[in-house]
């Protein structure tokens, strides 16, 4: 597994503030999504949903993202301890015990 790093912008307080946006943007959106699991859709939901909309758009203009490349690791996902099925063609999430055998 090889990362690259990717930065948008050469102007380092741009990328810092714009790191720093994509934070507060993360933390805001991890919120929202709790609100929504528990379907509380009211004010806080839509504040959560706003911050992260308008302080994610710095953070994607300018700033630090990390690319993976799993070329290498092809080999080594293959195989049936990989799959999400039995040897019958069962899901292992419709097994009775909810477990793989």
């Amino acid at each position: 597994m090889i990362t690259t790093k990717i930065e948008n912008t050469k102007i380092v307080p741009l990328r810092w503030i714009a790191n720093w946006c994509g934070a507060i943007a993360t933390r805001s959106l991890i919120k929202a999504v709790d609100l929504d699991e528990n379907a509380n859709w009211g004010f806080k939901y839509k504040y959560r949903a706003k911050v992260w909309r308008i302080l994610n758009k710095p953070y994607r203009w300018w700033g630090t993202f990390y690319e993976v490349d799993f070329s290498d690791d092809k080999e080594f996902l293959k195989g049936s301890a990989w799959d999400d099925y039995d040897e019958f063609g069962k899901a292992y999430w419709d097994n009775d015990k909810g477990e793989q055998e």
